[in-house]
């Protein structure tokens, strides 16, 4: 895989952010975290939590996906403006 500009790395799973804004990941995907939505595109930042994933797009707004037993992508209505991003373990 070429034109890689950012790795992260979950409990079992790793995602990738290539230069076009797209991701790819790959790993143990028991709880869809491996599952990138279909069409996502203009990501600036990704991360990894413990079994689920996050992206930062361009225009500010978070997409999540992976387990969500606890919320965890389920990102807020409205929320946007966003900066930075980060994963915790669950």
């Amino acid at each position: 895989m070429s034109g890689v500009t950012a790795i992260a790395g979950g409990a079992s799973h790793t995602v990738a952010l290539k230069a076009d804004g797209t991701v790819v990941a790959w790993g143990v995907s028991k709880k869809g975290q491996t599952t990138v939505p279909a069409g996502l595109s203009g990501v600036t930042a990704i991360a990894a939590g413990e079994n689920h994933t996050v992206a930062l797009k361009t225009d500010g707004t978070v997409v999540a996906w992976g387990d969500n037993g606890s919320g965890q992508t389920t990102v807020p209505a409205g929320l946007s403006g966003v900066t930075a991003i980060a994963a915790g373990p669950s």
